[in-house]
């Protein structure tokens, strides 16, 4: 059976490691570090997407496409069927959250035209390769041990961390996001610039 608690912990976990991978590609990219439109360190739609992805393809080691089995004869096959699922979601996912912020919201959150094999401005392929390869080794490496580790803890303990956590990113969200709404903007609380760098 599966805990409920267990993954939501690991959404949680997942939101806070999407919230550090944008601002080491922010510091690389641009010279800078943000809230990335949020008041807390989380990011929930990375969290959201780890759940989604988990219930629509499993794990390279147990693959399933919506909850069907798919047997792989070898374990590159397995790893390669799975990177295709993941950056596919990815390629959709961002054009998706891309143009509906565009539309409601009117700014550009995110823009890729400036690199090579943009699809539309919100995606590409070298950066759908890069977070497709991160997924696939969190879920193929991270996600059992992590999975085990929360099982093993205190149920009542776990449910409320969890339930906390997913209730204040939730909250979050939802008033980050009326914010943009209202201001037609990002959400910028505080920034720390490195460099002159941008690209």
């Amino acid at each position: 059976m599966v805990d409920v608690m267990a993954l939501g912990m690991i959404a949680s976990v997942v939101s806070f490691i999407g919230f550090v991978v944008e601002n080491i590609w922010l510091a690389l990219a641009k010279g800078y570090i943000d809230n990335r439109g949020m008041h807390l360190p989380f990011l929930i739609g990375y969290g959201a997407a780890f759940l989604m992805i988990y219930i629509m393809f499993g794990t390279p080691k147990k693959l399933c496409f919506f909850g069907k089995t798919i047997q792989a004869q070898k374990r590159i096959s397995g790893l390669l069927i799975y990177f295709a699922e993941v950056m596919i979601c990815i390629c959709i996912g961002e054009i998706l959250l891309g143009t509906f912020v565009e539309k409601t919201c009117h700014f550009c959150w995110w823009d890729y035209s400036a690199l090579p094999m943009n699809i539309t401005r919100y995606t590409s392929i070298p950066t759908s390769i890069v977070f497709s390869i991160l997924v696939t080794l969190f879920m193929d490496v991270l996600f059992v041990p992590l999975y085990s580790f929360f099982k093993k803890q205190n149920f009542i303990a776990l449910s409320i961390v969890t339930v906390v956590l997913l209730t204040l990113m939730m909250a979050d969200f939802i008033y980050s996001a009326y914010k943009m709404f209202r201001i037609q903007g990002l959400v910028r609380i505080w920034k720390i610039k490195f460099s002159k760098r941008k690209f």
